[in-house]
Parts: C-alpha cells; structure tokens; sequence
C-alpha cells in the first residue's frame, strides 16, 4: 500500500476507539478460537508419530486424539462465544456509525449541497457506512484469524526445520513486495471506477426524481441514450480495475504456486529419504502446507478486497469530508448544534435593519450580487420586494434565511448587530416551490414545529392555511402519504400544507418567495387568504412576480442589478413613475416579463 493517507480509515479506527474494550474482547476471543485451530498440525504430526510406533503406545495415541478432539470443540465454544458478544456489543455499534456520517452531511452549510450532486452525496453516505459495517465483520470474523495464522505457520514450519522456515518467510516477503507493486494500481483504477459509478449512481436517481419533467417532455430514450453513453464511461474504468486485478492475482499465484509449494514439498522430502527429519516432522509439514495453501489465498482475497474497498470508501469519503476526521469532529459538531438550538432567538421589538449589505457568491467572488443594500424594516411592517430576474431578491431572501454568511455589521436588529444565522431563528418561510417529505401529510405540517405538535395543534393549521378540506377528502386523512416531493398533492395543496407548517412554526418574521406566481386562480384566491391570516402580527417580507398580490403591502421595495432604486407604497410607485410603474405596465397577466 501506498503511504498516501486514507482518511476513511482513520475515520473508522477513531470510531472503533470509542468502544475499544468491547471490541478487543470480540477480537480477542475470535483470536483465541483461531489460535486453538492453528496448533491442530502439531498435534497430528505426534498422533501420526505414536501410530507408526511398534508397539503403538495407547495411552500416548488416545492422549493426541482427546487434544484434538479438545481444540475442536473449544475452537467452537469460543468462535459461538464470540459470535455472541459479537451480536450484542458490536452490531448495535455499526449501525451508529451511519448516524455521525448521516449527521456530518446534514449539518453542512448551505454552499455545500449546492457545490455538489445530491444524489452522489446520498449514494456515498450509504457506501460509508455499509462499507464500515463490513469492515468490522472482516477484523473480526477474517483479519484476526490471518493475523493469527501467519506467525504461527511461519513458526511450525521453522520447528519441522529451518531450511522450510526461511524458504516460507521468504516466498512471503516476496508476495509482499509483488503484491505491494501491483496493488497500487489497482486501487488508482478502482477509485476511478468509484467515481465514475457514483457520478452514474447520482445521474439516475436524478432522472428517476425528475420523472415528471422527463415524462411532460417525452425524454425516456433521451435520457436512456445519456445512460448508455455513461455506462460505457463505468465500464472502460471497471475493465482497466479488473485487468490490474488479474495482474496482482496472477502475481500472487506465482510466487505461491512455482516457489513455496515445490521448494518446499521437494526440501521436505529430500529430507525425510536422507533421515534428517522423521515421519512426525513431515507429517506436521504437510498438515501446515495444507492449511497455508488455503490460507494463502484467503490472505491474498482478504487482503485485495480490502483495498479495493478502502479505494472506493475513500473516493467516498473525500468527497464528503475532504479531509476531515468526522468522528473526532462529531462531539463539537454536536455540542455546537445543540447550543444553537437550545440558546435564546435575538431580540426584536423595534426594527431589522439592513446596513450596506453586500454579497458574493463564493465561486464568483470578484462579482457581486448585492452592493450596500439598505433597508429598515419596521416591526409589523409588510414590505413586498419586486425586480427582473437577476435583481437580487432571491439572494437576499437567501441570506435572511442564513444560507451565507454576512458581516455581523450588516444586519442589525433593534439597534444591535445579529450573526444572520441567529436571525434564522426570528424567520419562517413559505417557499415558492414546496416540496414536500414522502410521509404522511401530518408529518408534513408537522415538521415546522419545533417540537412535537399535538393532532389538534396540526389540524388546527392546516384548518387556517385552507387545507383541512381537502385533507379530510384523502385515502387516509391526515395519514395520508404525499409521495416523493408531495407529488400526489397539486401545486396549490402543496403551498397551503407549507402555509400550514409556518402556522406552526410561528416567528415574528415572515419571509414569502413567489408564494402564489404559478397557481390557479381558485388555489390562489384560497393561499392568498391563508397568507393573509398567517402574516397578522408578524413582520412581512413578500417576493412576488405577481404585483397585485402586493398592492396592499405597506411598503413596495424594487431592487435592479444588486441595488435598491426605488421604495415606496403601490400608489406612490404608479405616481412616480419609475421601474415600478413600467414593471407594472409590462405585466402579462398580472406576472412581470423581461
């Protein structure tokens, strides 16, 4: 192996750490099962030994027998021990550790999902963690029964004699060597495999997510020919990974198979017909070669798996974590998580105010999306924000909701700078596009509370966001499943079920993205009342595409290329006429066009 640091296994042994004395208990007592098998040749060879004598000592044949017979079944007493506390200390463990991989993806900021595939992301959380499950199961159940048996091979063949001895260490110092070589290319063309697959993997679950945009567009042999074409990329990297596989297999038989086995074999022999050693000496030889001939390549299979594996979790791993060691990291992360929650919202009495707020994506740093915005917003103030697409409302709905980070400086609450991501916990959000959860339609609303909201308190708000009547019509009420992304539910339902969950999650701001732009106006009419019961008592900042649903707003914000240019009730705006006036002269069907 190469000395290339693999940050997946530190990851793992930093977990397996936390439960060290378990685990060395399992593994020690699976050690101790193989130790008992390993040493059955010696106590053939003297059993072979006391049969040939003339006359046969009983008592000597039948103390060998029960030898024997005791490292048979205490090999099993122990191996069923261990499998034992193998199930009750471990297993449980395993599992868990798909919980701080799970918890390590979640947590991330907002840039990192959008950075990255989220179906490769979701493939690669669960490769980790099947993949550490499977770790654990080989050091236990295979590595420790290899690290037993090569010592001890190598040791009962140096007592038959030392010229077999130091033919065998030799033969194995040369496999290592061989095998170290070639191995190394196996993993480079195996972590490409990986990656390549995974790109796949992610490709097809987001075809499979968007199927109504792949059906509304008739896009099924589009999308199959982009399959294909991918497919043949996988499998010119699974042909060059399994060629490097054959050429490390093939070394390996080699050294095996034309140096230990006929040096070996022909020394042994040469010495037995010259009588430098005797029948119990080459007995407890060919008992050895026999079980080292099966050992051998359990050795070489374990031993490439493993690196094939440790190849595909690290391309893996990397990709989510670079890196970082997410288990020493995990408790921090934890503690920091908690303390966010647990600790009080900023207060707001008076007014949020933006001060020369500017912002840049992180990929586009030299340009910039929002320059020294300024806007004060008055507690219970409804404030509509309009542009052309490109103006910058989205981005600043973004950084209200602490998608990025800003300069403390440049958001200040009641006269007091506020981290924006701790004004996260002043805001709700209906968003233009919901997209539900594939569970049940309680769950659903449900999920803006935070805590566990009683039945009546969930169809108490879905009653104030219009949704209780169709609710009641579904299969199963309020039991109801959604689908993936809610897609038994119409556009309409899907905004009232999130209108419903803001009820829940009730904050005194209220941020709206597009809430009402792609409905139908029987399932506008019913949001727009929803809204309009939601947003009593609470500060209102609205995107819409559809200026009538501002005109009642207390103040109308119109944002260009980054700026603020004018602000303004609908009235004064129209009377002024500026953009506002020509944004609404260009209406089409009540939407604004470029």
């Amino acid at each position: 192996m190469s000395r290339k640091q693999y940050y997946s296994l530190q990851s793992y042994i930093s977990y397996i750490a936390t439960f060290k004395w378990r685990f060395l208990l399992v593994f020690g007592i699976f050690a101790i099962a193989d130790t008992i098998l390993v040493i059955i040749p010696i106590f053939i060879g003297q059993l072979v030994g006391a049969l040939a004598q003339q006359p046969v000592p009983s008592d000597t044949a039948y103390l060998f027998a029960f030898i024997l017979i005791a490292c048979s079944v205490g090999h099993d007493l122990c191996w069923r021990t261990a499998e034992f506390l193998y199930l009750k200390f471990l297993v449980p463990k395993t599992y868990e550790y798909e919980d701080i991989i799970f918890h390590s993806v979640i947590t991330k900021k907002y840039p990192y999902f959008v950075g990255k595939f989220t179906g490769k992301i979701g493939s690669h959380v669960g490769t980790i963690g099947r993949e550490f499950r499977e770790f654990v199961d080989q050091v236990c159940y295979t590595y420790a029964d290899q690290l037993i048996k090569l010592p001890a091979i190598a040791i009962i063949m140096f007592t038959v004699n030392a010229y077999t001895g130091i033919v065998f260490v030799a033969s194995v110092l040369i496999m290592f060597i061989v095998g170290r070589l070639t191995v190394r290319r196996s993993m480079e063309t195996e972590q490409q495999e990986t990656d390549v697959s995974s790109s796949m993997d992610g490709y097809v679950i987001d075809v499979i997510a968007n199927f109504v945009s792949v059906k509304a567009f008739k896009k099924e042999l589009t999308e199959f020919d982009q399959i294909q074409d991918k497919r043949q990329v996988v499998i010119k990297a699974a042909k060059r990974s399994f060629f490097w596989a054959i050429i490390f297999w093939g070394a390996m038989s080699f050294v095996v198979r034309y140096i230990i086995w006929p040096a070996t074999i022909l020394i042994n022999i040469h010495l037995y017909l010259v009588g430098s050693i005797d029948l119990v000496q080459i007995t407890t030889f060919l008992s050895v070669i026999v079980i080292f001939s099966d050992y051998i390549w359990g050795v070489i299979w374990s031993t490439s798996q493993f690196i094939l594996k440790l190849a595909r979790i690290e391309e893996a791993y990397q990709y989510l974590f670079g890196k970082r060691n997410v288990v020493t990291s995990f408790e921090d992360e934890q503690a920091k998580t908690i303390a966010w929650l647990s600790a009080p919202a900023p207060r707001f009495a008076k007014e949020l105010e933006l001060r020369e707020l500017t912002f840049a994506y992180p990929d586009k740093r030299d340009h910039d999306v929002l320059s020294g915005i300024n806007l004060t917003i008055q507690k219970n103030e409804k404030v509509g924000i309009v542009g052309k697409s490109g103006s910058g409302k989205t981005t600043l709905i973004k950084l209200l909701l602490g998608y990025y980070r800003v300069p403390s400086a440049s958001m200040i609450i009641d006269g007091e700078p506020c981290n924006n991501e701790e004004l996260v916990k002043l805001v709700s959000y209906v968003p233009q596009d919901t997209a539900l959860f594939h569970r049940s339609i309680r769950d659903n609303i449900a999920y803006g509370s935070t805590v566990a909201p009683s039945k009546d308190e969930v169809i108490r708000a879905a009653k104030r966001a219009h949704a209780h009547e169709f609710i009641t019509l579904a299969p199963h009420d309020y039991k109801t499943e959604v689908g993936e992304r809610g897609i038994k539910l119409s556009m309409g339902q899907r905004q009232r079920i999130a209108i419903a969950r803001a009820f829940l999650d009730d904050k005194p701001i209220l941020v709206l993205d597009e809430a009402t732009s792609a409905l139908d106006s029987e399932s506008e009419v019913l949001v727009q009342r929803a809204l309009e019961d939601l947003w009593q008592d609470k500060t209102v900042i609205a995107i819409a595409h559809r200026l009538s649903t501002l005109r009642n707003m207390d103040r109308i914000v119109v944002m260009h290329e980054g700026n603020i240019i004018e602000s303004g009730t609908h009235d004064e705006l129209l009377r002024s006429q500026g953009s506002y006036y020509r944004l609404w002269q260009h209406q089409s069907g009540g939407v604004i066009t470029d």
